[in-house]
This record gives C-alpha cells, structure tokens and sequence, in this order.
C-alpha cells in the first residue's frame, strides 16, 4: 500500500463510520484490508462530486423531516444529532444519525435520509445507530433507551409524489425491529470486521472485481483488480 497517497487520521481519531462498516457487514466490500485503511487513513474526496452529494442529502434530509413532524406531531425529533466515541470490539465508531424520534416514554426511532439507491446495508447502518445511541446512554450511566424502530426517506425524481405512493418512507418497528435489522449473524460479521480492522498488523487485500471497482484505496494498493469488460463465449448449450 502506498501510504503516501492518503491523509491519515488525527491521532485519537481512528475510527470506523457506520455507513462504511455497514457495506462491509453487506459484503459490499469483503476486502479486510479496505476496513483496516478506513480506520487509520481519510478517503481522497472528489469536490464537485462531494458537492453534489451534499445537495442531494440535504433535499431528502429536509424531506425526512417533514415527513417526521407529519406522523409524528407529539413526539421530540432530533435533527443530525452527534454521538461521542465508541469503543466496540477493538475499534471505535463514530458517526451522525440523520434523525431520532424520541417518545415519551424514552423509546427511540432512529432514521437515516438517503439520496442513492435502496441498499439493505442503509437498515444495517441504522442499526448500528441504535445500538450507539444506547452505547451512549449507558457510558453516562443513564437509562439505555429501548429502540423501537428504524426508518429510511429516500429521494428521487418523483419526490413531488406523496412518500406512500412512491414508497420512499420506509419503517421497521416494534419489539423485534433491532433483531430483524441486526440478526446475531449480522452482529457476528460486525464484530468479526472491528476486530480485524483494529489489528495493529495490515491485513492482506481481497483483490475482486466487486471489491476493487469502489475501493476508496486502490490507488494506492498494488494488488487492486481493474474491473474486467471481457465477454465470455456463449454458454446456451448448457442450460
């Protein structure tokens, strides 16, 4: 790996975001490698692509919100809400939800606005939301709040729609909503990936097509695979 071509993180400062931890808990990219540099190093940016990224977050953000005040009038809802440092399995995780509804009897719903794709790893993410918000609550000896659900606001071009005809709302809730988004085979992936990305030892690369093709470091790792436009001979006969 060619270190130089990237920024590392302060010091205090490593430390893994839910988003990329979910995509790698989804085998989105199963490369331990990649989970090793996001914890130490910062991805180089595009600026006119982050841009863009950002205007869009902030559209379906503002959606989100609306939609929160909407089904939920007499609850508190908290906008970008920051969590502290924490410390999992070896490693630390720090990110922001998007949202958090909090009713009145202290439970949590924890929502997250997206701007791409639907992905199953966006529930994941939400998850380990939850389970930093109830982190959280118990390093300050409070209460650890029960999680009473997850939701996603996607936007797209027929955002103008109402949220129920284009389904871009959606909700896990109730009692076995943070079982249904983080079963303990999820869970076990998850600690497997913070343990491996804490090692002090680089691991080796999982050089593949699917891992390479959005790696934030194959500039800088030998082994990274070009994403491959050959076209297999015809194979009707077998089927």
């Amino acid at each position: 790996m060619d270190f130089n071509l990237f920024k590392p993180k302060a010091r205090g400062w490593e430390c893994l975001g839910p988003s990329v931890l979910a995509k790698a808990a989804t085998f989105e990219n199963s490369c331990d490698l990649s989970m090793w540099m996001a914890t130490r190093y910062k991805a180089n940016k595009n600026d006119d692509s982050f841009s863009k990224w950002q205007l869009e977050h902030t559209s379906v953000l503002n959606k989100l919100n609306l939609h929160l005040l909407d089904e939920y009038p007499e609850e508190k809802i908290h906008m970008e809400c920051p969590t502290q440092k924490i410390p999992l399995h070896g490693n630390v995780l720090y990110g922001t939800p998007d949202a958090v509804v909090e009713f009145s009897n202290g439970d949590l719903l924890v929502a997250d606005a997206k701007s791409g794709k639907k992905s199953q790893s966006h529930w994941i993410q939400c998850g380990i939301y939850g389970v930093m918000l109830q982190a959280a609550a118990w390093s300050k000896k409070k209460p650890i709040p029960k999680i009473f659900g997850f939701a996603l606001c996607y936007g797209d071009e027929n955002s103008s729609k109402s949220d129920k005809e284009n389904k871009q709302f959606l909700t896990i809730t109730g009692d076995n909503a943070p079982d249904e988004v983080l079963p303990e085979s999820t869970k076990e992936r998850i600690r497997n990936i913070l343990r491996v990305s804490s090692a002090p030892d680089m691991p080796e690369a999982k050089p593949s097509s699917n891992n390479c093709r959005y790696c934030d470091w194959k500039l800088g790792c030998p082994n990274a695979t070009e994403t491959s436009n050959e076209v297999t001979a015809d194979a009707s006969h077998l089927l």
